[in-house]
């Protein structure tokens, strides 16, 4: 566009400055709200500043082209100025956050003092912070014909303060971006990089071609910001949508793991409350649903039933054909279980082979209840009893019931699964396979029981302080009298219930696992009265008998034990005689022979007790290292002489065979001592020789018994 000469006119020159300014403009608007929902970012809010001084830059540059008096020339001058030096800290905020190096507080509280000092002083300065003073104004031809303002003026000391203080910024920066580029981020580098180096070119482009060199040609400082902003508006929108991008896929991301946490959480409740292995529901679920159950019984005033069932030959089938086939046969059990039961009734595993079905809306009537429960549950086990295929096996598994009976009163679940298990507890001891219902006798029992465990707990725990357990002793004599030694006989007086048969807290040890100590207590007391009555020189034989419990024999630290027990008491082990029942041998033969092996290796004299009322096999006795065979009380009780027990001539005639001394046990008449003297048994005890004495009693009657024999000799011609 070509106007008269002599003064300024919009052209091509002035319509770029203003189009610059609007697209500078547009951009800041855009990034500022995009700041703003990003909560605040510093990134975005810096450019959106930074953008709109450069619009003002553009915008009144264009104007000062334009002005036709000095006046208004100096006044759009002084607001370019004010523009670019408001610009230094946002530039710097800008380019630090750009390039991840971000400037500290102090730093940009610095540049942002040092460009508010420069905008300070352009406002009051006569002309303005680039000229010292102003000397006029004049029309200037742009090569293409173009007329713009311009104005003459002696160059100012703080104007070139701020152009070199320009040059620092923009060498700072493009350090920053070559630190950026190293890091791997260099297409953002590089943008940034071509827009600081296109404005470092436009500022060496006013200070020499136009300044220095006086070429008339215009400032490309407002164009030179236009690649800035196109290009990091770019850079910057490319940034955001990558971060949207990745926020939808973080979003993505959260409401997947929202989806398995659901998932996981639905799963860990299922668990809380089913069994895993067979998706029945738990002994938490059962006890909830029993609770359910009895408040509606009081409601209603009926009765509920709690069924508990034990698999009767799982452990074996278990042990024999893996965990595996074990889980697999529970899951055929849970199946003809679900079967199996009545309608309207819930059913769950308490753990291992143990279900338990809960039965509501029953008759009031206790007796019609209690009819109609056992009923199912006998239908129950015989369908139970039916084999099972599992993996092309067919195994057969039967179940012991046991049933209590519950209303809303006694409706507490775990009291009711307490006395449906006592009734289990009964239905095993009757000989499996059967079914029992609660009676109150039944929990006087288990009470007893119970009682009689804590106190034997107690006691064992306090072997050495207490004095609770005592050993009796009762003596062992041949046929002439002459003693063979005593068997010690374990005692325990309770501290309410009194005198406790060995019979009856013996088994209670062997399930609680005491049964080790108190055996280890009992050959001590034997060890120590061995060497208190040799000390004293009492005659009480060739040794003494203890009884050894199955449970101690299978036991692996059983055989050293016993030797470290006889060793620190200095007692040979041939005075001690170990007393071991068929029981002991029939849970596992070859272990058991290996264990006897081993204790009559070390001295210790082995004896057979009650042969014959077990699975007496004639093929396991000869490989046994018996010294002794006791011939059991049940076989002597009927002896008469002009009736001899063919069993018991049997027992002494193998044993002598065999080469071993045959005893029998509960002697009590003279007849049995003269029918044994007839089948040729070696030994004899029981109430005719002596009944168990306490070690005091039992000194003072081996004096007596030695006193009498030597009466006898001397009365004997």
């Amino acid at each position: 566009m070509v106007e008269a000469a002599g003064h300024a006119v919009f052209g091509y020159y002035t319509a770029a400055l203003v189009a610059t300014a609007c697209i500078a403009v547009t951009s800041s608007i855009q990034f500022l709200i995009i700041g703003l929902r990003q909560q605040r970012d510093r990134l975005y809010l810096s450019y959106a500043m930074l953008c709109l001084c450069i619009a003002g830059l553009s915008f009144f540059n264009a104007l000062f082209g334009l002005s036709s008096d000095q006046g208004r020339a100096v006044q759009m001058l002084r607001v370019m100025c004010t523009s670019a030096a408001v610009s230094f800290p946002f530039f710097f905020t800008f380019v630090g956050t750009y390039t991840r190096r971000a400037l500290g507080a102090k730093t940009l509280l610095t540049i942002t003092a040092i460009a508010v000092a420069f905008a300070a002083y352009n406002q009051f300065a006569p002309g303005t912070m680039f000229y010292s003073h102003i000397s006029g104004m004049q029309s200037a031809e742009l090569p293409w014909g173009e007329w713009i303002t311009k104005i003459n003026g002696v160059p100012s000391p703080v104007g070139w303060t701020f152009h070199l203080l320009t040059y620092l910024a923009f060498a700072w920066a493009l350090l920053m971006t070559a630190l950026q580029f190293r890091r791997g981020e260099r297409l953002p580098a590089t943008l940034l990089g071509l827009c600081l180096l296109t404005q470092f070119a436009a500022l060496l482009w006013g200070d020499i071609v136009i300044d220095l060199m006086g070429m008339p040609y215009p400032y490309l400082d407002a164009f030179s910001f236009l690649p800035f902003v196109l290009l990091m508006g770019l850079s910057m929108a490319s940034q955001l949508h990558q971060r949207t991008l990745q926020l939808e896929r973080t979003t993505r991301h959260l409401r997947e793991e929202a989806a398995t946490r659901e998932q996981a959480e639905l799963s860990l409740r299922h668990l809380a409350y089913h069994d895993p292995l067979t998706g029945l529901p738990n002994r938490r679920s059962v006890m909830d649903m029993m609770a359910e159950m009895a408040a509606e019984a009081r409601r209603h005033r009926g009765l509920c039933a709690a069924m508990v069932i034990d698999l009767d030959n799982f452990k074996t089938i278990n042990d024999a054909l893996g965990h595996h086939v074990g889980d697999r046969l529970l899951e055929a059990v849970a199946d003809r279980l679900l079967g199996a039961i009545p309608a309207g009734s819930a059913l769950g595993r308490l753990g291992g082979d143990e279900f338990v079905v809960v039965i509501g809306q029953l008759s009031v009537e206790e007796t019609t209840a209690a009819s109609h429960i056992e009923a199912v549950a006998q239908q129950i086990r015989m369908r139970l009893t039916a084999p099972v295929s599992v993996d092309s096996r067919v195994l057969a598994v039967g179940a012991s019931v046991g049933v209590a009976l519950f209303g809303g009163r006694d409706g507490e679940p775990n009291d009711v699964i307490r006395r449906a298990d006592i009734a289990l507890y009964r239905a095993k001891a009757a000989g499996r396979n059967a079914v029992r219902l609660f009676e109150p006798d039944m929990q006087v029992a288990a009470d007893e029981r119970l009682e009689l465990e804590r106190g034997l707990r107690a006691a064992v725990e306090h072997l050495d302080e207490e004095h609770s357990f005592q050993l009796h002793f009762q003596p062992q004599v041949r046929m002439n009298g002459q003693l063979m030694g005593a068997e010690a006989l374990l005692r325990w007086r309770h501290p309410t219930l009194g005198d406790v048969s060995p019979e009856v807290f013996i088994p209670i040890a062997e399930e609680t696992g005491l049964i080790h100590d108190l055996g280890a207590w009992v050959v001590r007391q034997t060890c120590e009265h061995i060497r208190t009555w040799d000390a004293q020189r009492v005659d009480f034989g060739e040794h003494l008998a203890v009884n050894v419990s199955p449970w101690q024999l299978s036991h692996p630290g059983f055989v050293d034990s016993m030797e470290r027990l006889v060793r620190e008491a200095g007692v040979q082990p041939g005075r001690i005689t170990l007393e071991l029942t068929e029981s002991a041998l029939l849970q596992g033969f070859e272990s058991a022979l290996q264990t006897m092996y081993a204790l009559a290796g070390i001295g210790f004299r082995l004896a057979l007790d009650d042969f014959g009322t077990g699975y007496s096999s004639l093929a396991y006795l000869s490989q046994l290292p018996l010294h002794e065979l006791k011939i059991d009380r049940s076989f002597i009780c009927g002896l008469r002489p002009e009736a001899p027990s063919p069993l018991a001539s049997f027992i002494v005639d193998v044993g002598h065979r065999l080469g071993m001394t045959t005893i029998a046990e509960g002697v009590e008449s003279e007849s049995q001592r003269a029918t044994l003297a007839a089948l040729g048994c070696d030994g004899l005890q029981g109430y005719l020789i002596c009944p168990p004495l306490r070690h005091d009693a039992f000194a003072q009657w081996l004096e007596n018994h030695e006193r009498t024999r030597q009466a006898a000799a001397q009365q004997t011609p």
